[in-house]
């Protein structure tokens, strides 16, 4: 899809000679220091500062970022208008301001998402142990900007604030490049309060400074704790948590300071909704019958309860811009075949009693059709095991049809048993003909979300 912007025109302009490159004699790249943001005159806040800020400017985070029309597409500019156009939209329509001191300020942050497996697409987020924020920035990410979560191993990241621009999406803030328009495969317009940046010369640079603000700093170790050990303020501190723990003992202690934030969740449980199947009949020693053929035995049709007031199906594929969303069964992570990617979702709940998707302990895990794992299969109703993701929020405000979802960085952050996971002799039983068939427009299988 093509995106329009409406405020920004960079002109960048590329120098002959790097800043510390030679062509022939490459030099490591420059590792920034808090040293570097001293000698540039800069000051660090919070990240939390910065999402306090938003808030502040606009008296909530519900009803800011709906997209629906710039109206209810609020977007806080760190710095000072453009153009005298730029400007006029502070009061006509009202859907953005400016906070000008932010210009001489930078926030510091651990690397808390990674793009290698294609679950996170064209953004970085990263934590500084009082919050976490999306980066919506281009290209691939992880071999700059470095994480092993299998170490906690990650790498520090500057951002120099002035002229980016914080704005609301669903109630999930990220600094990005200037607010857009965009038609989506549907034909409907819809509104971004900001947008990702089209080419890495707007955001890093080397050859020009002014554009060269997102800056790998040195290694660094994200820190784990349990939510009941976390203290929330505005105060950066490099040994505050960054893995952040719950279980079923205190998962309704996360809220909006936590949207963004790397969650380790511990003993969730797989809940299939809305949905009939047949599992493998089984002896007394628990092995799968089989008929004189050699074939599957299956047991009783089973049906999942509903889940929230639509009544959708999990596991699901999810078509988004066609009118009303779209949903059907699917027991892969995700829809990838015949050159369609749609995103996919498995229902899991902390809360045994969770009778919709805004009840806390009730969360949706949100695969890319284009992840690596999109076509790996999802384990069996009831399944426990543990996930380790990115904690968010889709929804234009707090009512009974926010979803709160989860965004893992790789498969091996859903950590659950092998003997969970669903057969492909049970895919190919229980998916319904129509799930193969998702209402792609044009053959594009694209689709906003």
């Amino acid at each position: 899809m093509k995106n329009y912007k409406l405020f920004l025109a960079a002109a960048v302009c590329v120098l002959a000679v790097g800043c510390y490159n030679d062509f022939d004699t490459p030099a490591p790249a420059k590792i920034w220091s808090d040293e570097d943001m001293e000698l540039m005159g800069l000051r660090q806040i919070s990240i939390k500062e910065v999402k306090d800020r938003f808030v502040s400017a606009f008296g909530s985070l519900e009803n800011t970022g709906s997209n629906n029309s710039w109206s209810d597409t609020k977007t806080l500019k760190l710095g000072v208008p453009a153009t005298p156009v730029e400007a006029g939209f502070e009061s006509n329509p009202g859907n953005m301001k400016f906070w000008e001191e932010a210009a001489e300020c930078y926030i510091k942050g651990k690397v808390i998402s990674s793009d290698a497996q294609g679950n996170v697409y064209k953004s970085l987020y990263i934590d500084d142990g009082t919050a976490a924020i999306e980066l919506k920035l281009c290209g691939t990410l992880y071999t700059t900007y470095r994480l092993d979560l299998s170490t906690n191993d990650s790498s520090w990241v500057y951002v120099k604030l002035k002229d980016f621009y914080l704005g609301n999406y669903r109630m999930m803030l990220s600094l990005g490049d200037g607010p857009s328009n965009a038609l989506n495969t549907g034909l409907r317009d819809k509104y971004y309060a900001n947008s990702n940046f089209e080419s890495p010369e707007l955001w890093c640079n080397l050859n020009n400074p002014e554009f060269n603000r997102v800056l790998r700093g040195a290694p660094c170790k994200l820190v784990e704790a349990s939510i009941d050990n976390v203290v929330i303020n505005t105060t950066p501190d490099e040994n505050k948590p960054n893995i952040i723990v719950v279980d079923r003992s205190n998962y309704n202690k996360l809220n909006q300071d936590y949207y963004g934030r790397l969650i380790r969740f511990i003993d969730v449980k797989v809940r299939y909704a809305n949905v009939t199947y047949q599992d493998e009949k089984r002896d007394a020693n628990g092995n799968i019958e089989y008929d004189a053929n050699g074939n599957i035995i299956w047991g009783d049709n089973i049906t999942a309860p509903a889940f929230g007031t639509n009544g959708d199906p999990f596991p699901n594929w999810i078509v988004t811009d066609s009118g009303s969303p779209i949903f059907s069964s699917w027991y892969y992570w995700a829809y990838s075949r015949e050159n369609v990617s749609l995103y996919g979702a498995v229902l899991m709940v902390l809360n045994e009693n969770a009778n919709g998707s805004a009840d806390p302990g009730a969360y949706s895990i949100r695969t890319s059709g284009y992840s690596r794992f999109a076509m790996r299969p999802v384990p069996r109703n009831g399944s426990v095991g543990n996930v380790l993701g990115i904690y968010s929020i889709y929804s234009q405000r707090l009512n009974d049809y926010a979803q709160y979802q989860i965004t893992v960085n790789r498969m091996q952050d859903l950590e659950f048993p092998a003997s969970s996971l669903v057969s492909q002799a049970w895919i190919d039983h229980n998916t319904p003909p129509a799930s193969y068939n998702p209402p792609v427009k044009d053959g594009a299988g694209e689709y906003d979300d």
